[in-house]
């Protein structure tokens, strides 16, 4: 399996996802945790077809099946919080409607004493939904990461190669073979800059998520801020419904 794009796919095609529950947890799951816990990571990196390689080609093959294992249960995960922020919203909408057709039938009394607790439950289901949203560009971004995580270890694989592969050229200079091996040094100069171009995509992605996140944590603060204030509201105006009672 020389060609990258054939050991991608094998491996690719080898994992499997466990776990659902943890996947689709909406609370922060660390990624290793995901990896281990949520798919055959530690089963496909223990085979005996990769314990048989040798060492170089071990290292490459354990690194791709990490990324594979990881990507699948991160982008997995993104979608489940993706329908779960979906569901929040659509149920946000829901409330809304029936708030409408509720302040057309109450008083104004009724409104004072009622409609902010409907908007209170509107503003925390929103809450909620914005969170899981923050959850699943957390996921995404974290399998941004992983893929750059995976550049850099076959980035040092590179290096470890490099490094036998000058020393076996010091050993056979005048042998006939140079030139094939600097045939072949120049298709791994190739695939190194195409790797270090998808890095520089990877860092590209993960800046637009960190935006997003941004966004997201100050829309956060402005509906706490609100749930503040409505709460402080129904605090005060069920303060004046006792004074007047007893007076």
């Amino acid at each position: 399996m020389n060609d990258s794009k054939e050991l991608f796919d094998y491996w690719h095609a080898q994992v499997r996802l466990k776990n659902f529950d943890l996947i689709g947890d909406p609370q922060h799951v660390p990624t290793q945790n995901l990896r281990h816990d949520c798919t055959n990571y530690d089963e496909l990196r223990h085979l005996r077809e990769v314990l048989l390689l040798d060492e170089e080609e071990k290292s490459k093959v354990i690194a791709v099946i990490k990324y594979q294992c990881t990507a699948r249960v991160l982008q997995y995960r993104a979608g489940v919080l993706r329908q779960k922020t979906d569901q929040q919203e659509k149920a946000y909408q829901d409330l809304e409607q029936k708030q409408t057709r509720l302040l057309q039938l109450l008083r104004i009394l009724q409104e004072r004493l009622f409609g902010k607790d409907q908007e209170l439950a509107k503003l925390q289901n929103r809450i909620v939904g914005l969170e899981t949203e923050n959850e699943a560009l957390r996921a995404e971004a974290e399998t941004n990461k992983a893929y750059a995580e995976l550049l850099q270890e076959l980035e040092s694989l590179r290096k470890q190669y490099e490094s036998e592969k000058k020393r076996r050229e010091e050993l056979a200079r005048n042998n006939q073979r140079l030139g094939g091996q600097v045939s072949h040094a120049k298709r791994n100069k190739q695939k190194l800059d195409e790797a270090r171009a998808a890095l520089t995509e990877c860092q590209r992605q993960l800046t637009n998520l960190a935006q997003d996140n941004q966004r997201l944590q100050h829309e956060n603060q402005l509906l706490l801020a609100k749930l503040e204030e409505v709460q402080q509201f129904l605090k005060q105006n069920s303060h004046e419904s006792r004074n007047h009672e007893t007076s």
